[in-house]
């Protein structure tokens, strides 16, 4: 009994600590929480609320991605997009990344497993997010941001925002 215990004790960490784990509500490539104690309160605040869009122009990370992707060496295929949804403290640490795929029509789908990781990776050197934000008398403000890649022919053609 206390195998079967150890077993399925093991098989169900193994799921929450994982990189990707699906729920009724989404599929999340990191299910951490990082909040620092400096942070105010996790209010659900857009980045655009704040002025906190990422400093980098979209064309600037057009560029990046496609360059960090070529150096993978991988082949993608699929066309529709990638969406990352994610959590950003007034530190700056990015955490609680969801992921949402849709084809074409946005009706969801799932792109091969490699391209939605690379794809993460390449999300995790962005470095640069705002930090200590204000928005009326909330000072150290935690933020939510989202990327879109538009992929055409398993190529990223365009980023959103």
């Amino acid at each position: 009994m206390k195998i079967v215990f150890l077993i399925c004790l093991m098989l169900f960490a193994g799921n929450i600590l994982g990189q990707n784990f699906i729920t009724p509500k989404g599929e999340y490539m990191d299910t951490t929480r990082t909040v620092s104690s400096n942070c105010a309160p996790p209010y659900v605040i857009f980045y655009y609320n704040l002025k906190g869009k990422y400093p980098v122009s979209s064309s600037a990370i057009l560029r990046e991605s496609r360059e960090y992707l070529k150096q993978k060496g991988h082949t993608y295929s699929g066309d529709g997009y990638i969406t990352f949804r994610f959590f950003i403290d007034c530190e700056g640490i990015m955490s609680r990344i969801q992921v949402l795929q849709t084809d074409d029509n946005y009706k969801s789908t799932h792109f091969q497993k490699e391209f939605a990781d690379d794809l993460y990776s390449y999300l995790k050197t962005m470095k640069e997010w705002k930090k200590n934000l204000e928005i009326q008398t909330l000072k150290n403000a935690n933020y939510i941001a989202f990327i879109s890649f538009k992929i055409k022919n398993g190529e990223v053609v365009n980023i959103i925002p």
